[in-house]
């Protein structure tokens, strides 16, 4: 069985209130793939996942994002949730973690309502992003530009509205984008 992400190490950015199902899917899409998914939060030990309309499960913190640092990682993931993105948008290390994905032009996937928090963090400048429709003037006031493409692929930028059923095609695409990377790197080495 083909390991399309293997040894790449995969930062899942969360905090306690974020969206439970995303981040599963992507953390076990991610394993599958021959990937290493860590949880990188502000929480200390433990953070907790929302299910619906309820609290979820517990998860262990494996990266305090105070130490984390995007070069540490090859791919970043922040799946929805409001609650999450809250605190999340409180601490300069959100900035500066996001931040250096972005610059270091690596595969980050923003899920949902995610892209608020880049438009919290002044991330958006420049980038095309898809969310749900209530942040449009935000992405747009913020510099960025609001696609109703779901899923949308701005440079390494991965944006979607996630829900049960495309979940599975999200990881996916994440996968395929890593493919055709590695493709184009080595077609770049043998020219």
């Amino acid at each position: 069985m083909q390991k399309p992400l293997a040894g790449k190490k995969v930062a899942i950015l969360i905090a306690n209130g974020f969206n439970e199902n995303e981040m599963t899917t992507f953390q076990r899409g991610v394993l599958e793939a021959g990937g290493i998914p860590k949880i990188v939060s502000i929480e200390n030990g433990l953070t907790n996942g929302w299910q619906g309309t309820n609290w979820g499960h517990y998860f262990a913190v494996e990266c305090p994002l105070a130490d984390a640092l995007a070069a540490d990682f090859d791919i970043l993931v922040i799946p929805g949730g409001s609650r999450s993105h809250d605190k999340l948008k409180l601490t300069a290390h959100t900035r500066r973690f996001i931040g250096g994905f972005l610059a270091a032009h690596k595969p980050t996937v923003i899920l949902s309502d995610a892209a608020h928090l880049l438009v919290a963090t002044n991330q958006v400048n420049g980038l095309m992003l898809n969310a749900p429709e209530k942040f449009a003037d935000e992405i747009n006031n913020a510099g960025g530009v609001f696609s109703v493409d779901s899923p949308t692929l701005h440079y390494n930028v991965i944006s979607a509205q996630a829900d049960n059923d495309n979940l599975p095609l999200l990881v996916e695409t994440l996968i395929n984008f890593v493919i055709d990377e590695k493709k184009n790197e080595a077609e770049q080495i043998a020219a």
